[in-house]
């Protein structure tokens, strides 16, 4: 009797396991087939000027300013105003992903919970994740655990052919406390196929 129950035992966790295995192939078969769909198509990223942000500690500014810079009036490193456009040129709808990926240089790093971000339509309209009221810090973005070290800064669909201007504005927040000693932070702005 107990020879039929180790024989009943040892198949129950023959089966089990052959299935976790049959689950784990399937599951990787549809990972590689839609990494092998999403090849082939494309995303059109194009900057105003380019897709580097790159901020210093000389002089911390309020939200108020930040969120209305015109890319005018501010030494550069205080405030950064990048405009750029995401565009399919698919025959078909695409879901796509703009993220943000920072990057080391020669000076110490600012916190990035003092890094504040603005998004914005081309006609000035913050889009869904910033709103008038509340300004968000790039350590308030989800990390993306593909890209290590990058933030998803927005997602959304665009219709064969069509394409979508944004602004981005950042700046060093009021709250940061002046050092003597240079600190900086930089990050470029990228996009993806979801």
């Amino acid at each position: 009797m107990k020879k039929q129950e180790n024989n009943h035992l040892i198949k129950t966790i023959s089966i089990i396991l052959l299935s976790i295995i049959a689950v784990l192939i399937i599951i990787a078969i549809f990972v590689k087939i839609d990494e092998y769909k999403r090849s082939f198509y494309k995303i059109g990223v194009r900057y105003k000027t380019n897709d580097v942000v790159k901020l210093n500690n000389k002089l911390p500014i309020s939200d108020a300013i930040g969120k209305s810079y015109s890319g005018t009036g501010i030494e550069t490193g205080i405030a950064e105003y990048k405009e750029f456009t995401v565009s399919n040129p698919n025959e078909k709808k695409i879901k796509y992903e703009v993220y943000l990926t920072k990057f080391t240089t020669n000076v110490k790093d600012i916190r990035s919970n003092y890094i504040k971000l603005y998004l914005t339509d081309d006609k000035d309209n913050p889009l869904e994740g910033f709103n008038k009221k509340k300004v968000v810090s790039y350590y308030d973005l989800y990390s993306l655990s593909n890209k290590p070290g990058s933030r998803l800064l927005y997602s959304g669909s665009l219709k064969s052919g069509e394409s979508k201007t944004f602004i981005l504005r950042s700046w060093v927040a009021d709250t940061y406390v002046l050092s003597s000693d240079e600190e900086g932070f930089s990050f470029n702005i990228n996009a993806r196929i979801k």
